[in-house]
């Protein structure tokens, strides 16, 4: 006999487990959230967990917006050790992109982001150890910094599984199980689960269970290469979250000595199941170019480590969110396209409501809906920045 719930939530990272809490929070009887491996075992646990409000466009702002409560007040709201490190933020870019910043500073703004644009020398000021002679403005936002994704991870398991929510690590979905225009179950290792709604949250893996339910996403797998060095002694004291459309990277202080550095990867179509975890030969040395550009005093840094990870890109580079279209009880929450950290909250409050009340009601996600590709409205930014190189799919 099969077992039932629901809802099932594939994928347990901190998309899934922030959905399988809203739902169980906003009364869902039976949840249950299957995880191939660990939680946080995949994208999120490599995750650098960036929180920060800017963007280009004003539907991902919103998502950061309404999430950045939850990082702040973690303890207040979620129970546990806090999981939010303030360090300031700033994005950086280059002189023919610095109307586009005042003006999509001037957005945030509007929103209610406490953001400021800056120029390179108010920025020098800030950051005495920044590079500024190729940048041509900056936008700081004081609160903003960075967080611990196992932690979030848990705290949302914690708290999903408090509500009623039934939480399966190492219980790969197999199989959706569709009946003409509905989804009826899931399969896994252990058994079938009959449901009457699915939420596929599985990142990387979120194109291959679709498509064998004969659905097509606009999404593509796609490498991401992080290092770590040790920072010298001038900087002992830890540095803001930085990232840069100029070189197309970004910067963020682990712990008290460390400094996390995103590498530029064009590395597509991986496997998640089967991809190294281990940097290409050429990627430290690439990632200490950029480093030493941007911040010189890190030339008497010492590389840690360095791994790669993966994310699900969107043909647009924003996530995908909402009901599938033609097939009842489907939805997704996927390729978030290496910024889903920062909305995790936002973004669980939002498809528990969708399911549970037939629309978001903490953003407005319809942006997001999957159908935009084929209606031929992708996501944009009214004032978007010069193209960054990872987000680029190589040239043949």
């Amino acid at each position: 006999m099969a077992d039932t719930a629901d809802v099932v939530v594939v994928g347990g990272g901190v998309i899934g487990t922030s959905i399988a809490f809203a739902l169980a929070s906003a009364g869902v009887a039976h949840v249950t959230l299957l995880e191939k491996g660990a939680l946080a075992s995949g994208a999120s646990g490599r995750s650098s967990a960036l929180i920060r409000m800017h963007y280009v466009n004003e539907e991902d702002a919103r998502l950061a917006w309404a999430s950045f409560p939850v990082f702040r007040d973690w303890c207040e709201r979620m129970g546990g050790p806090p999981v939010f490190t303030p360090t300031g933020f700033v994005a950086v870019v280059g002189p023919a992109d610095a109307a586009a910043l005042r003006a999509n500073v001037e957005m945030l703004r509007k929103i209610g982001v406490d953001t400021t644009a800056m120029s390179p020398a108010e920025l020098k000021t800030l950051q005495p150890h920044v590079n500024v002679d190729d940048v041509g403005a900056a936008a700081y936002e004081p609160a903003s910094g960075y967080a611990s994704p196992a932690e979030v991870v848990e705290g949302f398991r914690r708290q999903a599984q408090a509500r009623g929510a039934r939480i399966l690590p190492w219980t790969p979905a197999t199989r959706i199980v569709r009946r003409d225009s509905a989804v009826v179950g899931v399969e896994t290792a252990a058994g079938r689960i009959d449901c009457g709604a699915v939420v596929v949250a599985a990142g990387a893996w979120a194109p291959r269970l679709c498509r064998e339910l004969g659905i097509e996403l606009a999404a593509r797998p796609k490498a991401l290469d992080t290092m770590l060095v040790t920072r010298p002694p001038e900087l002992a004291r830890p540095h803001m979250v930085v990232i840069d459309h100029v070189l197309g990277t970004y910067f963020r202080p682990e712990g008290d000595a460390q400094t996390i550095v995103g590498v530029p990867c064009q590395v597509w179509d991986i496997d998640p199941d089967t991809m190294p975890t281990g940097l290409p030969p050429t990627a430290p040395v690439e990632g200490a170019q950029l480093l030493t550009h941007r911040m010189p005093v890190m030339e008497r840094a010492a590389l840690a480590r360095g791994y790669r990870a993966f994310d699900c890109y969107s043909a647009d580079r924003h996530a995908i969110l909402g009901a599938v279209r033609g097939v009842d009880g489907l939805y997704l929450a996927t390729a978030f396209s290496g910024s889903g950290f920062k909305i995790a909250p936002a973004v669980g409050a939002c498809l528990a409501e969708l399911i549970t009340e037939g629309r978001a009601r903490t953003v407005d996600i319809s942006a997001f809906r999957p159908e935009r590709f084929a209606e031929g409205r992708r996501i944009a930014g009214r004032h978007p920045y010069a193209p960054r190189r990872d987000h680029q799919e190589p040239t043949r």
